[in-house]
């Protein structure tokens, strides 16, 4: 039995050959009506439109690719990539992962560029990019859109969506030092590749300002690293345990570390948040059940606004907003309080 046509579509639904074609591939000028005779005599003969088909003749990949350098098995990426995944399909794209998270994948990407004629747009996820990867990307001749980047690669992409880590963390030192906190302390992890610190960098950067805009002493010592590991609580505990004065405060770079510090703060004995209080960053699932206080921000709705943006730009849209700047909240659950005061 031959493969039905076009053809065959049309006179089971009583339409031209072309309007099979406009309502099959979602174009204007087909009435609802139309277009639903039009699915049904599809649906009953097996007749699929060829989606490549329609994409070479338009020159046109239909996909868009997402460059990241976090690991894709992390938080932040998996909801990201979730997020642009979901506004893609919806849109009628595929998406493309590349993960550059090392130094060498990042040299070998951006010299053999396997996006070039691959791709109708390119989304980068959290990392700068250098002067010569810019220019590369730029020459590629597809939209760019940047994630979590604010500022960082404004002058080669298009479009861009982020939160503020700075405003968030510095707006975090001042409501602590409004519930009385004067002695702040903030645990980074070290970084496992320090080509990709953007994350940490910002809230480094956004604990320091706020620090000084408090008017209190900047103690480097008050700067706690540990790392990447199931330790990361217990380390951070003697090093707290060992600082003289103890801050009564602590800041942590994310949720993951905030959520071990307090299991092993109170294993010591030391109460959270009567004797020190606890804040995270990210508000992940497990958060919540656990009362961690944190900042909340949501990378699967900017994975979402990104992908939008990553279409409308391909299509060759006028956006109405391109410069995005996502707000982060502040939640306040059982892991911060009123500072307790020792001399």
């Amino acid at each position: 039995m031959r493969e039905p046509t076009i053809y065959d579509v049309a006179k089971k639904a009583g339409v031209s050959p072309s309007t099979v074609s406009r309502a099959l591939h979602g174009k204007d000028r087909v009435s609802a009506d139309t277009r639903s005779k039009v699915f049904q005599a599809s649906e009953q003969l097996g007749f699929t439109a060829s989606k490549e088909a329609s994409r070479l003749r338009s020159g046109k990949t239909g996909r868009i690719a997402l460059i990241v350098g976090n690991r894709m098995s992390g938080w932040y990426s998996s909801e990201l990539a979730e997020g642009v995944y979901s506004a893609l399909s919806s849109e009628g794209y595929d998406l493309l992962f590349y993960r550059v998270a090392d130094r060498k994948q990042r040299a070998d990407f951006f010299s053999s560029m396997p996006i070039k004629r691959n791709t109708d747009a390119v989304i980068i996820s959290s990392f700068a990019l250098t002067e010569n990867e810019g220019q590369s990307l730029r020459d590629v001749g597809v939209p760019i859109v940047g994630v979590n980047t604010i500022h960082l690669n404004d002058r080669y992409s298009m479009a861009s969506i982020g939160v503020d880590e700075i405003s968030a963390l510095k707006n975090l030192i001042h409501r602590l030092c409004v519930m009385g906190h004067t002695r702040i302390a903030f645990i980074q992890t070290t970084p496992i590749n320090k080509d990709f610190v953007w994350d940490a960098d910002q809230r480094i950067e956004g604990y320091r300002q706020g620090i000084r805009a408090a008017g209190i002493t900047h103690r480097k010592d008050y700067e706690i690293p540990v790392p990447h590991s199931s330790e990361a609580g217990s380390i951070a505990v003697s090093a707290i345990l060992a600082l003289d004065p103890q801050p009564t405060a602590i800041c942590c770079i994310s949720d993951e570390v905030a959520i071990s510090l307090v299991h092993e703060l109170r294993r010591y004995g030391v109460r959270v948040p009567d004797d020190i209080s606890v804040v995270g960053f990210d508000d992940r699932e497990m958060a919540a059940p656990l009362g961690i206080s944190t900042i909340r921000h949501r990378p699967d709705e900017y994975g979402k606004t990104a992908g939008l943006m990553a279409v409308r730009l391909a299509r060759g849209e006028t956006l109405d907003q391109s410069r995005i700047v996502a707000p982060a909240s502040l939640i306040l659950r059982d892991t911060i309080g009123p500072a307790r005061h020792i001399n």
